[in-house]
This record gives C-alpha cells, sequence and structure tokens, in this order.
C-alpha cells in the first residue's frame, strides 16, 4: 500500500569525498489517545489511509537504514501533544538512530491554534518534547565527512541573535555548513505562491506582501530586527553552503538573491524523502 518517494539531489560544495545523507521532514505524526482534548482532525495527515504518517515513517526509517545514511531531519515530527504519538517516536525514533533534528512549530504544541505562538508558549511546551530528542532543539551542530550539519530552531519564523553568534562560531571551525531549518527563507517559489494570491508562511517576506495578509499572520511572519540580521548574515555568510528545509510540504530546489541554494523537501507524511549527496 505504500510507496516511499525518494527524491535523489546532488549539490556541490567542493568536497574530496562525497557525503550522502537522507533529508526527512514534516511527518506529522497523527496518533490521538483519550488523554487530549481535541482541537484538530486527526484525518488532516492522515490521508485516505488510516495510519499513514507512521507507515511513511517507518519506510523512511528503513531506506537510511538499509543504504547507512545519517539522517536529518527538519522538524514536525508529530503533528500534536497526544501519548500516542510521543510513544510512537519513543519506540520509532530511537536516540541509537544516526540523526540530528531542527524543530518545527507542531513540535511544541498541544495542537496549532491553541494558543498564540510566541516564545512563552514554546518554552513551556519545549521540556515536553526534548526528552524524546537527542539533539538540542535550540541550536545544534555536526560534522560528518568534513561537512558541519547545523540544525537551528526558526519554527515561529524568528531567529535570535543567540542563535546568530552560535553560527557565527560554527563558521569559525572553518568547516562547510549545511544549515538546517524548519523554515525556509523567501526566495522565487516564495514570491511565485504569493504572486497566485496564497498567502506564504516563510522567514523574511518583505513588508509589501505581509502587509496584504490577514492580521494574524501579519503578527506571525513580520520579521523582528534581530530575525532581519540574521538573514543577512546567513545569506552572506561564505561557509554556509545551502539551506535544508521543510514546512510548506513542497519540493523546492532554488537560489536565493544571495546566490545561496535552499532545498526543501516534501512532507514524510506524504511519503517524500531525499537522498543528498554533497561533493
Amino acid at each position: 500500500m505504500y510507496e516511499l518517494n525518494v527524491i535523489k539531489t546532488t549539490v556541490k560544495i567542493g568536497l574530496e569525498k562525497p557525503v550522502k545523507f537522507l533529508h526527512i521532514t514534516d511527518t506529522h505524526i497523527a496518533l490521538d489517545d483519550p488523554e487530549r482534548i481535541s482541537g484538530r482532525a486527526v484525518g488532516c495527515f492522515e490521508g485516505e489511509y488510516e495510519g499513514r504518517t507512521v507507515e511513511y515513517f517507518k519506510l523512511a526509517l528503513d531506506y537510511a537504514k538499509s543504504n547507512k545514511l545519517p539522517i536529518v531531519h527538519t522538524g514536525d515530527l508529530i503533528d500534536f501533544f497526544s501519548r500516542a504519538s510521543f510513544n510512537a517516536v519513543k519506540e520509532l525514533f530511537t536516540k541509537d538512530i544516526d540523526y540530528i533534528y531542527a524543530a518545527g512549530n507542531h513540535d511544541f504544541c498541544h495542537w496549532v491554534g491553541e494558543a498564540k505562538e510566541d516564545y512563552e508558549y514554546k518554552w513551556e511546551n519545549i521540556k515536553v518534547i526534548a526528552p524524546y530528542i537527542k539533539s538540542n532543539l535550540y541550536f545544534d551542530s555536526r560534522v560528518l565527512g568534513g561537512v558541519n550539519f547545523v540544525t537551528m530552531d526558526n519554527s515561529y519564523y524568528m531567529i535570535s541573535d543567540g542563535q546568530i553568534e552560535m553560527l557565527k562560531a560554527e563558521a569559525a571551525k572553518g568547516y562547510p555548513i549545511l544549515l538546517c531549518m524548519h523554515i525556509p527563507f523567501y526566495g522565487p517559489y516564495c514570491k511565485e505562491q504569493i504572486e497566485k494570491g496564497i498567502a506564504e508562511l516563510q522567514v523574511d517576506i518583505p513588508e509589501k506582501y505581509i502587509a496584504n495578509y490577514p492580521p494574524e499572520r501579519q503578527h506571525q511572519v513580520r520579521p523582528d530586527a534581530a530575525t532581519l540580521r540574521a538573514v543577512e548574515y546567513i545569506k552572506n555568510e561564505p561557509m554556509i553552503k545551502a539551506i535544508i528545509a521543510g514546512h510548506n510540504h513542497c519540493n523546492v530546489e532554488e537560489t536565493l538573491d544571495s546566490g545561496l541554494l535552499q532545498i526543501a523537501t516534501a512532507g514524510t507524511f506524504d511519503g517524500f524523502v531525499r537522498e543528498i549527496t554533497l561533493i
């Protein structure tokens, strides 16, 4: 019934030996249980086949294992807090699996829309999800094959000055960086969607577009001063070779205005993963 769609992408960053990994994102494990006060239909990510979020995730993990690929997961492993969802994570996404993780907005909520998604709400809920994930959810890094995989939480469309100071320290180590975050930066794909009338939710959307968004979306995506500083630095830091992201449930390979490559992969809930080879 289930078949994994594996996209294969090669990225040239000047390595002597290739480095391969599997990009997984937006799994949205959506298992209900009696202890959750439902505010979202479980079927949203289950689609035609009940249980598909878990089944596709199993296929992705099996693919990584059989091909000996480390995993970069860029968030929304779960769709909402529930004991059943956490039990699935504990059983499937064990800490002996070779992975690094960047948090998504769904990872921090009982269900999306329950409350205002701000830093206070996130830091209250981060202690619920954190025990199930071995990566630091604020900022983390790991060098594999001479490449520095850096994960950074931008799940609420903002990046802090503290995160950028940590990123600068990583750049100073001298390894090429793959910056792995949940939410992509505004680029050609986002611009195209907005001009079609779709209120895309990405980082650093120009104000001329945000002004036409519904008020709650304006508040959500309008970048603060720290985020603007962060975007400027990231897009122009020569050690950062690409951004790897998810969030919008689509497959995109694009070049930002600074020349930085950005790759987004559609959701594992829909059967997509991306095998990336760095050369």
